[in-house]
């Protein structure tokens, strides 16, 4: 029964919160830690389930997650989730200027400047949309396409090389940038067809989860529970009372955008390598980094909704 097998694969993998991107991370890591090179056959199997494909979707998503921000609509949306997406780029940036300017490239609670910054500057795009479409003004799903953007890697390296206080690194920063423009420009100018690429966004993610996995060590990984839960802790202290603050006192709206943005994104896993090409020597923390990170997107999608969900009951915004 092909058919049934494949429906329990994929609703297995929808059961674990950001599961489709994790599982096939797990079980590529799972491989690479018994038997590394284990499927590089040939120069087309490389490509296909090593971490050579990485670049490649990383810029696929760039591309795809900048066509559903509509410029018709950014005005309005930067009046709120703009500014909250600022604010979190600012916090990300002075704690990692002082994280980088006190400790150089040690660790805190064996948490790095890197992963510190990393997932400060992430936000999930599809919980959000879920989230606001379910709770919120029938507006704050115009963020969707901003939300998307700011989850690429380009975020975190910007903020990463102003906190450094060296010179910025342009070129990785445009090469992500290009596939962002140009998927908000075709995403604008052809809306049937920014239409059929979004769904493209929840199928690359189990691919996109294998040549992830393919770079971490389930041995080494394994020491990053504990920090990867600190991470977690952290990033809900230092942002969600900040934003939900912003949002409900001196924007006067319900809160549920700031709490919707408060979590981190699968497609963050990529950011560490990303950075890492452009300062060479964050290379050997990277496979920890990404372990830390990725116990962050486990904890942050299930304890959002749960933190969201409270929240609009309490001020009776839950829709029947």
């Amino acid at each position: 029964m092909p058919g049934k097998g494949v429906r329990v694969m994929l609703k297995l993998m929808r059961r674990v919160p950001g599961g489709t991107l994790l599982i096939p991370m797990f079980l590529s890591a799972l491989l690479n830690t018994a038997f590394p090179e284990g499927l590089y056959v040939g120069s087309i199997s490389q490509a296909f389930f090593s971490a050579q494909g990485t670049n490649y979707i990383v810029g696929f998503l760039c591309f795809v997650s900048a066509m559903g921000l509509d410029v018709k609509s950014l005005a309005q949306i930067m009046k709120k989730q703009g500014m909250l997406l600022v604010i979190k780029f600012m916090i990300a940036y002075v704690l990692g200027f002082l994280m980088i300017k006190y400790l150089g490239g040690g660790t805190i609670l064996g948490l790095s400047s890197l992963a510190i910054i990393v997932v400060l500057t992430s936000t999930n795009p599809a919980l959000y949309m879920a989230l606001v479409k379910d709770l919120s003004e029938k507006d704050d799903a115009l963020a969707f396409g901003l939300a998307g953007v700011f989850c690429v890697p380009a975020v975190p390296l910007l903020v990463y090389s102003l906190s450094s206080g060296t010179d910025i690194v342009w070129t990785p920063i445009i090469s992500v940038v290009i596939p962002l423009l140009a998927g908000m420009i075709i995403g604008n100018l052809d809306h049937e067809f920014r239409d059929f690429c979004l769904p493209a966004i929840g199928i690359i993610m189990p691919f996109f989860g294998w040549v992830l996995g393919d770079s971490i060590n389930l041995f080494q990984a394994a020491k990053a529970g504990l920090a990867g839960i600190i991470l977690s802790v952290l990033f809900y202290i230092i942002l969600l009372p900040t934003l939900y603050f912003t949002e409900t006192k001196l924007l006067k709206a319900n809160g549920l955008s700031a709490i919707a943005l408060t979590s981190v994104a699968g497609v963050s896993l990529a950011a560490p390598s990303v950075i890492a090409q452009a300062y060479p020597e964050l290379e050997p923390i990277v496979p920890l980094v990404v372990s830390q990170i990725a116990m962050a997107v486990v904890i942050t999608s299930v304890l959002t909704p749960m933190i969201a969900n409270k929240i609009a009951k309490k001020k009776n915004l839950v829709k029947h």
